[in-house]
């Protein structure tokens, strides 16, 4: 007869989980510590939560005293095509082109322990993670073989490159452990090399304030001026240090229907649409079931605005200067950021209109800072400039 492992693993291959691996609990300490230390350094950015691992680790212990192992689970999401960019368009990395990774695969954790409870018996525990409960799922996945941890911070499969969604069931089951995968990149340096801010500034570390998967999801504040200009195209997320990883030679379509760009936003989003959103109902409606409901409204029309400005066409001034009015204190002052970013100096006059009126100090300061950019760049002679 089988053992539980052995047939855990056959049931999650035919949910379609693409790499299954098993782990201790215990054995996951040195992950733990690796997020303990990077919080202290504050690299982690506004992700609080990530400050209180130890705290909710104890409380998960609390209520599992006796978990044991974890079955650590891959989803390979990769979507064949590219990008097609436009001066009315935001690009969105590939995790985020179909449905919200989180609902799917929860839904296959239900399923999947339902059926370890009918063989296991009595007695039998076990709890869906799914990047909820305090797993270090990236040192956990490396531990149960089922790839190594990159440059890039990331788990690199040997079968499917970057592009595996993690996640993991802990339970009270005492299963036979998988070797580890202890590889490292060696000197390879690409994820670093093309990350636009700088963000994998140390080997196998990443300081989130620079990351612009960071900056466009996951912060709700103002996005740091010498940033700006690095986030290029990205409206959510950023796939660079993916793509451009010598492991996403390992890629392959996706089996998963529901991460076809078709079931979500694709891999654009047109960014003229997303000013018609006039309220939070209105955009998690629009973005409901999809990964770029995590960013609310306020925060894609700041990237937005971010996005127009680099792409440095006239024809994006009527949605930014759309933005210089809106009721978010942030969409405002990106918008006149952005408006400073279209050549021509047409901003100007729109600003200085808009100065007559603004009455938040932080959009009246950027205002007033590409007012005076502008003004530099006309004191410029025309043959100096084009040098």
């Amino acid at each position: 007869m089988k053992s539980f492992s052995l047939l855990i693993k056959d049931e999650a291959r035919s949910l379609c989980f693409d790499s299954v691996g098993i782990t201790f609990l215990s054995g996951l300490r040195k992950g733990e510590e690796a997020i303990l230390a990077w919080t202290r350094e504050g690299r982690h950015g506004g992700m609080k939560y990530l400050e209180n691992f130890e705290s909710r680790k104890r409380r998960f212990l609390e209520n599992f005293p006796d978990a044991a192992s974890v079955i650590v689970l891959g989803v390979n999401y990769y979507q064949k095509g590219e990008y097609s960019p436009g001066p009315l368009k935001g690009r969105v990395a590939r995790y985020a082109w179909g449905r919200d990774y989180h609902q799917v695969i929860s839904e296959k954790h239900k399923v999947l322990i339902e059926r370890m409870r009918g063989f296991c018996g009595p007695g039998f525990k076990a709890q869906s993670c799914v990047d909820i409960q305090p797993v270090p799922e990236k040192f956990a996945a490396s531990r149960a073989g089922l790839g190594f941890i990159g440059k890039n911070t990331l788990l690199l499969s040997r079968q499917f490159g970057p592009w595996l969604f993690l996640s993991e069931i802990v339970t009270n089951l005492e299963l036979e452990e998988d070797a580890p995968d202890t590889a490292d990149c060696g000197t390879c340096k690409a994820c670093q090399e093309v990350c636009p801010t700088g963000a994998l500034d140390q080997d196998y570390k990443i300081d989130a304030r620079l990351c612009i998967a960071y900056l466009t999801i996951e912060h709700k504040g103002v996005i740091p001026r010498e940033l700006r200009p690095k986030i290029k195209d990205w409206v959510f997320g950023c796939d660079e240090c993916l793509s451009g990883c010598p492991f996403d030679s390992k890629a392959k379509q996706s089996t998963w229907p529901e991460f076809l760009p078709r079931e979500g936003t694709g891999s654009g989003i047109a960014l003229d649409e997303l000013f018609k959103i006039q309220s939070n109902s209105a955009h998690e409606k629009k973005f409901a079931g999809t990964a770029v409901s995590r960013a609310n409204r306020k925060q894609m029309l700041r990237n937005a605005c971010v996005v127009l400005g680099n792409s440095g066409r006239p024809e994006t001034i009527p949605y930014l200067q759309k933005g210089l009015t809106d009721a978010a204190s942030l969409v405002r002052l990106h918008a006149a950021w952005g408006l400073g970013q279209i050549p021509g100096g047409h901003a100007s006059s729109i600003l200085e209109k808009r100065l007559e009126t603004e009455s938040d100090p932080q959009v009246r300061n950027e205002i007033l800072f590409v007012l005076a950019e502008n003004e530099k760049r006309k004191a410029i002679p025309d043959d100096a400039r084009e040098a």
